[in-house]
């Protein structure tokens, strides 16, 4: 049997005091695991490269796929092939492209870019960040 001698005795406030902080951090750990996954800081451009079908991607037309988690428009026009990633560069939430208004919407903050993926409106200072692109004649690399 356990010696109740070599317990240290604490107040009420010391164990409630730990009791706390230990409910916190149980509390807010499974939160700071969410946000790791959606930070600015995690793009597309980490990811391994992207390999799509060049005669399947449709001229002029904006494709958003999504990648190791992650969303990249492609687009193809007679110029070539561009991608971008759809995070917004305020707090990494990913951007929709609104047709009817020309624009690309962050839902978090409202933030507001531009067709070219620069910010117009709200808290993002940073355009969306444009991704390598490789073509050959079959394929189209991105990343």
């Amino acid at each position: 049997m356990t010696d109740p001698s070599k317990f240290k005795v604490i107040d009420r406030r010391d164990f409630v005091t730990r009791g706390c902080g230990v409910f916190a951090v149980c509390l807010t750990a499974p939160l700071w695991t969410l946000l790791g996954g959606c930070t600015a800081s995690g793009n597309a451009e980490n990811a391994g490269p992207l390999k799509l079908v060049l005669a399947e991607l449709p001229l002029n037309r904006r494709v958003r796929i999504e990648h190791d988690g992650r969303a990249v428009e492609v687009v193809r026009t007679a110029d070539g092939v561009t991608a971008r990633s759809l995070l917004c560069t305020h707090q990494g939430c990913n951007v929709r492209w609104i047709e009817s208004r020309q624009i690309y919407l962050c839902p978090c903050h409202e933030g507001k870019f531009n067709a070219e993926g620069q910010p117009t409106y709200g808290p993002p200072r940073d355009p969306l960040r444009e991704i390598d692109v490789t073509v050959t004649e079959t394929q189209v690399i991105i990343g």
